[in-house]
């Protein structure tokens, strides 16, 4: 008897060689698709492989150009223009200074009275020759600051001028030669100094009502020749307001020229050292006339200042 062939095991068989052979080929096809993947997100991402040479060039060129212009475009946008010099000298905050003086807006002091007394000084040929405002004393007007007044020196930074303005002061050329030595005073003064002017006949006043310590910078010197050239001499001879005002200042001064052409009260050496008590060196100067000269050499000694004597108007 023969046998019957066993159809289960043989269809058995069957199926799972397919199976393998299927599996063989999906991991081959999976290779494959992730194969052609990488290859295609290389050429994309790095531009390289085969073929592509010429695109990967053109797009790393464009990458290296982006950047300058991109670089251009902020520049151009952000562009700011810085001011030239002459925007800086126009600037307010440029010219701006302290102002301590209401005399500066004073139309008194302006065009009559420069001109009036310009005339005057320039035929002043008995009180300086003719020169000019900026032709020093002697040092005052060096680097080194200092100050000097007919002739005579004084050390520091902050001066006070007391000057007779009293009728005898009208006769002689004396008024016109006070104005042209206190205006080249106040010229030489470095920047970095300050001063005062007292006027005195009867009584005492600042020059030009100014409040307080005037810095020597251009435009104060200018107010201050303007405001000198319109002081006109009349009155008594008194002092001691001045010497009153100026010994409120602060902060002090670090000397002090009293200038006169005639006798004043004797009691006024005393009250001077009284209120001196730092010992401000005052510089005495006894002009056209001997009168005061014992009261000058008493106030010079006790400040320990200086005393002299101008015997006539400067040359």
């Amino acid at each position: 008897m023969v046998a019957a062939p066993d159809r289960g095991g043989s269809a058995g068989a069957v199926v799972l060689a397919v199976a393998r052979y299927a599996l063989l080929i999906g991991l081959a096809i999976s290779l494959i698709v992730h194969g052609v993947g990488l290859l295609v997100s290389n050429r994309v991402m790095f531009g390289i492989g085969g073929g592509g040479g010429e695109g990967a060039e053109e797009r790393t060129s464009l990458a290296l150009t982006r950047g300058p212009e991109l670089a251009d475009l902020i520049a151009g946008s952000i562009e700011v223009s810085s001011p030239s010099s002459g925007d800086l000298s126009d600037s307010p905050a440029m010219a701006s200074v302290e102002r301590p003086l209401d005399a500066l807006q004073d139309p008194s002091l302006e065009g009559g009275a420069e001109s009036t007394i310009s005339g005057a000084l320039s035929g002043a040929g008995d009180v300086g020759g003719g020169e000019g405002l900026s032709d020093g004393l002697g040092g005052g007007g060096g680097g080194g600051g200092g100050a000097s007044f007919f002739g005579v020196e004084a050390q520091g930074s902050r001066f006070v001028f007391i000057v007779d303005v009293s009728g005898s002061m009208s006769v002689g050329g004396k008024i016109e030669a006070l104005r042209v030595q206190l205006s080249r005073s106040i010229q030489n003064l470095v920047e970095t100094s300050s001063f005062m002017v007292y006027t005195f006949s009867n009584d005492a006043e600042p020059l030009a009502n100014a409040k307080d310590w005037v810095a020597a910078l251009d435009e104060r010197k200018r107010w201050a020749r303007r405001a000198v050239n319109a002081i006109t001499a009349g009155g008594g001879t008194n002092p001691m307001n001045a010497f009153v005002m100026t010994f409120k200042l602060r902060p002090r001064p670090d000397a002090i020229y009293f200038m006169t052409d005639g006798e004043f009260d004797p009691g006024v050496a005393d009250e001077v050292a009284r209120m001196n008590a730092s010992r401000v060196p005052v510089h005495c100067i006894a002009f056209g006339t001997r009168e005061s000269e014992p009261l000058m050499k008493k106030i010079a000694a006790q400040s320990k200042g200086t005393y002299t004597f101008v015997p006539g108007v400067p040359q």
